[in-house]
C-alpha cells in the first residue's frame, strides 16, 4: 500500500522521490534528456526569452551540433521539455495508483491523484514551473501540451466517478464540463502558490484539493477518515 500522505513529512517525500528516481534518471541521462533538463534549468534561472542556445549546450555539456541532432531550434527543445514534464507527472500518477489495493474506491483513487500531483510538483519544482507557469509565456503548442496534461486529470476523475456511481446509483449525473473544471482550478491555485511561495509549499494544499474534488463531485465523506 502507498505511503499515507502527511503534510510537511520529509520522510514521506524522500520515499516518494526514491520510488520514482530510477524512471526519471532513465529519461534524463541521455544526451537528449540532458538537453531537456538544461532547458528547464535555464528557463528557471533566466526565463525563456533571455536564454540562448549557448546557455543550453553549456549547461548540458554537449556541442551545438549535438543539440541540432535532437532539436531544430530552442522552441522545439522547450516544447519537448513541457512534454517531458507532462509525461513525468502522468507516469508518477499511474505508478502511485498501481500501489493501491485492487478494490480501492473513488475516495482513495482521488486522494492518490491529488497527493501525487502535489508531491511531484514539490519534488520536480523546475519541471512543474515550466509546465504550469512558463508554458503560457512561449507559444500555443506548449500551452496545448499543458492543456493535454490537464485533460488527463479530468479523464481520471470522470472514470473514477463513473465507478462510484455504479456502487452508489444515488450519486447525481455530473455535466462533462465540470470534470474539466476540477484540474483547471487545482492547476491555477498551484500556479499561484508556485509563483508566490514556491513549489515546496504545494503539498500543504493536498488535503484542501482532495476536499474540493469530493465536494464538487458530491461524494459523501469517507467513513474511515
Amino acid at each position: 500500500m502507498r505511503d499515507r500522505f502527511v503534510p510537511n513529512a520529509g520522510l514521506t517525500r524522500t520515499h516518494f522521490d526514491q520510488r520514482h528516481r530510477a524512471a526519471r534518471d532513465a529519461v534524463l541521462t541521455s544526451q537528449r534528456g540532458r538537453l531537456i533538463e538544461a532547458m528547464v534549468e535555464c528557463v528557471e534561472a533566466k526565463g525563456y526569452h533571455a536564454i540562448t542556445l549557448t546557455d543550453i549546450v553549456a549547461r548540458a555539456r554537449v556541442s551545438r551540433s549535438t543539440f541540432y541532432e535532437h532539436f531544430t531550434n530552442k522552441e522545439q527543445c522547450f516544447i519537448e521539455a513541457v512534454r517531458t514534464a507532462s509525461d513525468i507527472m502522468a507516469t508518477r500518477i499511474v505508478d502511485e495508483l498501481g500501489q493501491l489495493p485492487i478494490d480501492a474506491g473513488a475516495h482513495e483513487r482521488i486522494e492518490s491523484i491529488v497527493v501525487t500531483f502535489c508531491e511531484t510538483v514539490a519534488s520536480e519544482p523546475d519541471f512543474a514551473r515550466l509546465m504550469l507557469v512558463e508554458a503560457f509565456k512561449v507559444d500555443q503548442e506548449s500551452v496545448a501540451l499543458r492543456d493535454l496534461s490537464v485533460d488527463r486529470f479530468a479523464d481520471l476523475y470522470r472514470a473514477f466517478y463513473a465507478e462510484a456511481r455504479v456502487t452508489d446509483p444515488s450519486l447525481p449525473v455530473i455535466a462533462d464540463e465540470l470534470f474539466a473544471l476540477i484540474p483547471d482550478a487545482i492547476g491555477e491555485r498551484t500556479r499561484r502558490v508556485i509563483v508566490a511561495d514556491g513549489a515546496h509549499r504545494v503539498p500543504e494544499l493536498a488535503p484542501l484539493f482532495v476536499e474540493f474534488v469530493n465536494a464538487v463531485l458530491g461524494l459523501p465523506a469517507r467513513t474511515d477518515a
